[in-house]
Order: C-alpha cells, then sequence, then structure tokens
C-alpha cells in the first residue's frame, strides 16, 4: 500500500527514484559508460545531452564529450611510422619477442645504435648474457655514451654485477 502512494505521488517512483528528468538518466547512463572505458557510446550519450536547454548540463555533457574524444585518439595512437618508437613500444608492453623481431629488421642494429642498444637491453631482459654482451658492445663502438646509458639502465643491473662485463661498464 506505502508502495501504491509513493507511485502515485511520484510517477517513476517506482524504480526508486523521485521523478528524474530522462536527460539526467542519459547523462548518468554516459558516465557509467566513460568509467568503464565504453568511449564510443559515452561519447555518443554525451552528445544526446549536450544539446539540451539546461546550460550547465549541456556544458558539462561537452566537456565530458571531448574527454571521450581525446581518451579514444590516444587508445589508438600507436607510433607506427618510427619503427624505433614502435619497438619501444612492444618492449615496455612486454612483447619483447615482437620489438626484437622490430630492432633487427633489415640489420637495423648493424646501422644504428639505437636498435644496438635496444637489442642489448631485450637480451639482458631475456638473461641472454653473451648475446646482451655482443650487442652491448656494438652499441657502444657505435656511440660512447651507450656505456654510460647502459650503467644507469636497470635492463642491465644483473649484467653490471658481472666481472665479465666490466669492461662494457668501465669509463
Amino acid at each position: 500500500m506505502l508502495t501504491e502512494r509513493t507511485e502515485a505521488a511520484a510517477p517513476g517512483a517506482g524504480r526508486g527514484r523521485l521523478g528524474r528528468e530522462p536527460l539526467l538518466d542519459i547523462y548518468e547512463s554516459a558516465l557509467q559508460a566513460l568509467h568503464l572505458g565504453r568511449l564510443a557510446e559515452a561519447e555518443g550519450l554525451f552528445a544526446r545531452v549536450a544539446d539540451c536547454d539546461q546550460p550547465e548540463l549541456a556544458e558539462r555533457a561537452r566537456q565530458f564529450r571531448a574527454v571521450c574524444r581525446r581518451d579514444a585518439a590516444a587508445a589508438q595512437s600507436v607510433p607506427g611510422d618510427d619503427p624505433y618508437l614502435l619497438a619501444v613500444f612492444e618492449k615496455n608492453r612486454g612483447n619483447l619477442a615482437r620489438a626484437l623481431e622490430l630492432a633487427r629488421a633489415g640489420a637495423r642494429d648493424d646501422e644504428d645504435e639505437r636498435f644496438a642498444y635496444l637489442v642489448a637491453s631485450i637480451h639482458a631482459l631475456e638473461a641472454r648474457a653473451g648475446e646482451a654482451k655482443t650487442a652491448l658492445g656494438k652499441a657502444i663502438d657505435m656511440n660512447r655514451k651507450n656505456r654510460v646509458y647502459a650503467y644507469h639502465d636497470p635492463d642491465f643491473a644483473a649484467l653490471r654485477e658481472s666481472e665479465d662485463f666490466a669492461p662494457l661498464f668501465a669509463s
């Protein structure tokens, strides 16, 4: 009986709310979609609210719509044009096999010290000390600064502890 009176007094209260406007429901759904990372869905819902006649709500919806667009663009941007950046990206994602493949493609690691250093770093992370030593030696021969970089790089921490690698890290 109490439920019947509540529904009669406030239409829509049967859903647990007191007569909310449909725009607020859409806005709430958009926020939930954004929170869950469903950016396209959230952007579409915010677009429906952005043209409403409530200036504050419309402005807030436009701001969140811009956030959705920005985050969607950032999620799609992968350094595709620069093979070095792509190889570093793959290494940072933990995809070491793909990073190594990219760094060695076309003998890049024989021609570019950045790739030689990256190959050494990947080998060191995979505990392949011999290959890491050879690649790091090549990178240092190409650019002496790589010795300093490797000395401070946590990827080479295990190698720095070994006396076999001391010449690579000596100044």
